[in-house]
């Protein structure tokens, strides 16, 4: 069962088949009397406990009668918190024996290593760096200030927060944007800043997903590029992400060659503005539709639609075309004819063999991402389709530096997953279709 100190989630727990198979440690006496264990610090040698004896008898006079989740969430100062934290999490640490280590290990996933080859990773990633020459490659720090995700508009609940005011890592493009911001800080130019990233993030959601884990790689761009003025501002992202798709296009061209099963790649492309007003044309909420597609809920947004009696263009040719189906404005419309212009005809010149369509009902992302946003489907040699790759346009670098003419662009791919499903070797070729896969 799981204990007070598990920092997984009960329900996380739950699904591990191994937490209800295997005996917890206070039924193995024989592994706690094993005289390896070494000798604990004594507890009496415990300065972090001083701070905190004084920290909460100052506490418990100046906030009498307050509520302790109030006291410890918004009354307490944030160091005097840490404090508290560190020397509650340090006694319990003390007090676990490595039997108590391992039965939380077994439970938690998010302890577990992952089941993907360390040296087909390391060869996606060569191939991913080759393919984005172009811009600089940044090895991130594995977490971020608290409230980074938050302000990206993430619910807390889905990130593991740390006691020194700190998050674990649960995306490359926070880590992204806020190296993005330094260096813009750090520099009178406005010339685009182009950085790429491999690393492996950590999400808390519980998912029942076959092949999702806790904890995954994913390889990102991003670009940040300062826009010459207001009317510049969507050109300046399309160009971004056109350079984007360019990258991703070669990787999927050069995955062959690596030994990996990727046979194509198709382009979806979406707007936020187009999408909300397609929405509207067909007489629904687009917030109420986007909170009911969730990224780790593959066909969240198909049921939505479905069950909301909405029929709109998901894999249209002609964008112009199916905005103006829908009755869409001649603003919507000029905004169409400029992604056609700016971005879906210049791709297919530079890269004939990736397949471009728009998609004018994408739900997910929607609430995220403002403007031009995208998805890679990347197809296996045997026909299998999969959506490996988001991402668009955020408003965050803006937010950063209160400058609403910085503007950046942020797209990723799922390289763990590729190589989980993509791997040419023979130990994967054998491998069970996932659920809401298209043949």
């Amino acid at each position: 069962m799981p204990t007070a100190d598990d920092l997984t989630t009960v329900s996380t727990a739950r699904e591990q088949p191994i937490a209800r198979e295997q005996p917890i440690a206070r039924e193995r006496p024989i592994a706690r009397e094993r005289p390896t264990a070494p000798p604990r610090r004594p507890l009496e040698d415990d300065k972090t406990g001083e701070l905190s004896s004084r920290i909460a008898r100052r506490a418990a006079e100046a906030h009498a009668g307050q509520p302790l989740d109030r006291l410890l969430a918004e009354d307490l100062p944030g160091n005097e918190l840490t404090t508290l934290l560190l020397h509650c999490l340090r006694r319990r640490a003390l007090r676990r024996s490595f039997a108590d280590v391992l039965d939380h290990a077994e439970r938690a996933p998010m302890t577990h290593a992952s089941t993907a080859d360390a040296r087909r990773l390391h060869a996606l990633d060569a191939a991913a760096y080759a393919a984005a020459a172009g811009f600089e490659a940044v090895d991130l720090a594995p977490i971020g200030p608290l409230g980074a995700t938050a302000c990206a508009g993430v619910e807390p609940n889905n990130v593991l927060a740390t006691v020194r005011f700190a998050e674990v890592a649960a995306d490359p493009t926070t880590g992204l944007a806020l190296h993005a911001a330094r260096r813009r800080r750090g520099t009178r130019g406005g010339e685009p800043l182009r950085f790429c990233a491999s690393q492996r993030v950590l999400r808390m959601q519980p998912t029942t997903q076959p092949g999702f884990t806790p904890h995954f790689r994913l390889f990102a761009l991003a670009t940040a590029a300062r826009s010459p003025g207001r009317g510049e501002d969507d050109a300046c992202e399309r160009r971004a992400l056109l350079e984007h798709l360019v990258v991703w296009a070669d990787l999927v061209r050069a995955l062959p060659h690596a030994g990996f099963r990727a046979a194509g790649l198709r382009v979806v492309l979406s707007d936020t503005s187009l999408v909300r007003a397609s929405l509207g044309a067909r007489g629904v909420d687009a917030d109420a539709m986007a909170r009911r597609a969730k990224a780790h809920e593959p066909g969240s947004t198909e049921a939505a639609l479905r069950e909301a009696g909405v029929d709109l263009p998901r894999r249209a040719a002609d964008l112009v075309g199916a905005a103006r189906s829908l009755g869409l404005g001649p603003e919507l419309l000029a905004r169409a004819e400029r992604w056609v212009a700016e971005v879906s005809e210049p791709l297919t010149r530079a890269r004939p063999e990736v397949e471009v369509v728009h998609d004018l009902g994408r739900l997910q992302g929607l609430g995220y991402y403002a403007g031009p946003f995208i998805q890679l489907v990347v197809r296996r040699d045997d026909g299998l389709e999969l959506p490996l790759g988001d991402g668009g346009a955020l408003p965050w670098l803006g937010a950063l530096l209160s400058n609403r003419r910085e503007r950046m662009v942020a797209t990723g791919i799922g390289s763990e997953i590729l190589v989980k499903l993509f791997d040419r070797s023979e130990a994967r070729a054998g491998e069970a279709r996932p659920e809401g896969a298209t043949p």
